[in-house]
């Protein structure tokens, strides 16, 4: 009589990157994380000194260390998501540096978009009490100054949004350019090396 072992399944691994599946090199993550939200950090805070609500253009470096802070572990997660892609994928230094800078950019644009909001929201805000200060009429039953009102969206609103989403356009063009630069200039720092060595690189799979 024979026994049979049970069959034994190895447990899948949802997060490869973290449990050494993946040979990321941990100092190319957080050099490229805080030199990714530092320089990315510094291009919001010049689009909203540019064109932002004027209260919170007083104090531009501390808003760039508050922003830069925070964004450091997003950018962290981003870098990270783009090696471990590029690995599994079999992708030389080229095309992970772009998926990096593209996954950078990303995080980037939505994060200087959730701050333009921020400030046309502040903005309208202001308008809008600008508006009660200037309502006046000629006469019995006049509607009133229509500059400041033309049904539920002034002409300056709307110049406000105008501005807002150019900003938001120039912005992600140079928060790309910066990117790259700096994505290609840390890697040139560490030799080109953006995974660990002593592990080989892995089979090209199908995209």
């Amino acid at each position: 009589m024979s026994t049979t072992a049970p069959a034994t399944t190895t447990p899948a691994v949802r997060f490869p990157a973290l449990r050494g599946r993946v040979p990321l090199a941990w100092g190319a993550v957080a050099a490229l994380a805080v030199v990714l939200a530092f320089a990315n950090g510094f291009v919001i805070v010049t689009m909203e000194g540019a064109t932002g609500a004027i209260e919170r253009a007083q104090g531009p470096f501390g808003d760039w260390l508050r922003y830069s802070s925070i964004l450091v572990p997003v950018f962290g997660l981003a870098v990270m998501w783009a090696l471990s892609r590029a690995y599994r994928r079999g992708r030389g230094t080229v095309a992970t540096v772009l998926l990096i800078v593209a996954a950078a950019t990303a995080v980037a644009i939505v994060a200087l978009i959730a701050n333009s909001a921020y400030d046309y929201h502040l903005q309208t805000a202001l308008l809008a009490k600008t508006a009660g200060l200037h309502v006046h009429g000629t006469g019995p039953g006049d509607a009133g100054n229509t500059a400041y009102s033309d049904s539920f969206w002034s002409p300056e609103q709307r110049d406000t949004m105008l501005l807002s989403v150019k900003a938001v356009g120039l912005g992600s063009v140079v928060m790309a350019a910066v990117n790259l630069f700096f994505v290609g200039w840390v890697t040139a720092l560490l030799g080109g090396r953006l995974r660990r060595a002593g592990r080989p690189e892995p089979a090209p799979t199908p995209s």
